[in-house]
């Protein structure tokens, strides 16, 4: 059934990424929102369920974008790894965690899509798309982090409570 959440809400950020966000800039930024919705589903469900979720959710991306298809399941891949690297954390709160692999994933992500762009015959230009698009994008999607969070620890916290019983009461954030 999470599944099924998840392929309904990344299908639902694709198509308010390319018809509603373009009107909302931050630092010139769009926020990428099925790349937080990503991120933040891998280090709050668990990577397992993140190396599910992340190729879906790239895959409806890229219909939605005019990107060739499969470059965002292929720049979405690093987060995996650093929602598992997550998991070493010296914190109790996934907040935290999550915003640090949703800056880190989009720094992945732009520069894995510039790559694939040059790879594709596309001009890119390195320096200006380094200071200009790549490190605001971090700033941005790491600002919007928690409009997804939130829910997404909100649900995974009712599950846990209603299947393994109360435990000791800990911040959302």
């Amino acid at each position: 059934m999470s599944y099924v959440i998840a392929f309904i809400a990344a299908e639902l950020l694709a198509v308010l990424h390319v018809s509603v966000m373009p009107y909302v800039e931050v630092l010139g930024i769009t926020p990428d929102l099925v790349l937080i919705f990503a991120a933040s589903w891998a280090v709050v469900r668990g990577h397992e369920e993140g190396a599910i979720v992340l190729p879906i959710s790239g895959f409806l991306r890229d219909l939605a974008t005019s990107d060739p298809l499969g470059t965002s399941a292929l720049a979405l891949a690093p987060i995996v790894l650093l929602a598992a690297a997550s998991r070493l954390r010296t914190v109790e709160t996934e907040f935290v965690p999550t915003v640090v692999v949703v800056a880190l994933g989009s720094l992945a992500y732009g520069i894995i899509s510039m790559i694939v762009l040059a790879a594709t015959g596309q001009t890119v230009s390195w320096s200006d798309s380094v200071f200009r698009m790549l490190l605001p994008a971090c700033l941005v999607n790491a600002l919007f982090t928690p409009l997804l969070y939130l829910p997404i620890h909100m649900l995974t916290s009712q599950r846990r409570a209603g299947t393994i019983g109360t435990t000791r009461l800990t911040s959302p954030l």
